[in-house]
């Protein structure tokens, strides 16, 4: 009995992404059945339904050295969505709340045009600052020290 014990520790040790994916079904089932019951607010259900596997995910495959691009893209993406949506709120309130504001009363389709441009201006913006900031080395250096991302070993 020891031994089977001791084999299933070593197979959850070699595969801990399994392990957690199974123990994100098991508590998704219950959330929802929670939520059915009328226990557990839909938002709270959805958040984790949606958020957990890409944090499952974004654990697991930070971690490998071979993964670093699509590490550094999802950084840079996340960091887009975190710096672009002030930017785009300030933007917005800059051209159309104010009194002043050049599309202030405005209905056309230059009030739509308006609204994309300052969009795409935000978002992109903060992803090239993000790009940026990751080709200086300052957020990859940070993530390896604090032993986020791992270094890569040659085991020839």
């Amino acid at each position: 009995m020891k031994n089977k014990i001791r084999k299933l520790w070593d197979e959850m040790n070699e595969h801990p992404f399994w392990i957690a994916s199974g123990i994100y079904v098991g508590y998704a089932t219950s959330q929802w059945l929670g939520y059915f019951k009328g226990y557990i607010l839909l938002e709270r259900v959805l958040l984790f339904t949606l958020g957990a596997p890409l944090l499952l995910c974004g654990a697991y495959y930070i971690r490998k050295p071979e993964h670093h691009m699509i590490s550094r893209k999802i950084i840079i993406v996340g960091g887009a969505l975190c710096l672009g949506s002030p930017i785009w709120l300030f933007l917005n309130y800059i051209l159309y709340v104010p009194t002043w504001a050049p599309f202030h009363s405005h209905r056309s389709i230059l009030n739509t045009v308006a609204i994309i441009l300052a969009t795409a201006l935000s978002y992109g913006g903060a992803a090239y600052l993000m790009d940026r900031l990751g080709r200086r080395g300052l957020w990859p250096g940070a993530a390896k020290v604090y032993g986020i991302i791992q270094e890569a070993t040659s085991d020839e």
